[in-house]
């Protein structure tokens, strides 16, 4: 039985909590991220890839860049979605490198983010969080691992999970405050200013996102959000 089977059987009684608590969608969201990079979105729903492909795709991409959310969107909108999830599920051990284990909770993430069927969001959420946390295990200091957990609870209706998230992300951010060297530091600018965006509280994402450009002035996502 898959990991997701299993969770989804064990969590039966709980799903309707889980659905409200950990992963809410705003009905506005059409079923993409909200701090999304700048992508075609035809384009990157009507191209099939095959389960292979995108299993070797994503071994061999950062999904913290816009080639790789433009990757997990096409993925995620395969036919093929849940097949790539079960070969996926069966190359992941506890021997597996955190990274390559955080990415595949942040493809489950994408997943459940995108999903019209709230049973299978939930499941997919579940079982992201349970690899976040297995990423984290191996290596407290996973960058997939807290990005993705941050990602996965920064639009979470309960308050506690929000607010988890948020310290997550503020931690990143002075964390890395010296270093500019990966694009992908970029996400959790990104990211926390679209909590706070969500929450209607525009002045702090604003400023969220003029701190982020303090640090990556040319960065498409931010001038863009800065533009809205």
């Amino acid at each position: 039985m898959s990991i997701i089977k299993r969770l989804s059987h064990a969590c039966v009684v709980a799903l309707p909590l889980f659905a409200g608590a950990l992963f809410s969608m705003p009905a506005h969201a059409d079923h993409w991220v909200p701090w999304a990079f700048s992508w075609d979105r035809n384009e990157a729903t009507h191209q099939h890839v095959s389960p292979e492909q995108g299993l070797k795709k994503i071994k061999t991409t950062s999904l913290w860049s816009p080639e790789g959310e433009l990757l997990v969107v096409r993925l995620v909108k395969s036919k093929s979605f849940l097949k790539m999830v079960e070969m996926f599920e069966k190359e992941i051990s506890e021997k597996s490198n955190p990274e390559l284990i955080s990415r595949y909770g942040m493809l489950l993430t994408y997943g459940a983010y995108m999903s019209d069927d709230e049973d299978d969001m939930v499941e997919l959420a579940t079982a992201a969080d349970e690899y976040y946390d297995l990423a984290l295990q191996k290596d407290n200091t996973c960058w997939g691992g807290w990005l993705g957990k941050a990602t996965l609870y920064g639009f979470s209706e309960e308050r506690d999970l929000e607010a988890s998230s948020i310290k997550i992300l503020k931690s990143m951010i002075e964390a890395q405050q010296k270093t500019k060297s990966n694009w992908h530091h970029v996400y959790p600018y990104l990211v926390l200013g679209a909590i706070y965006e969500r929450k209607r509280d525009f002045l702090t994402a604003r400023e969220i996102w003029t701190e982020g450009l303090r640090h990556f002035p040319n960065n498409e996502a931010l001038n863009s959000k800065m533009a809205d």
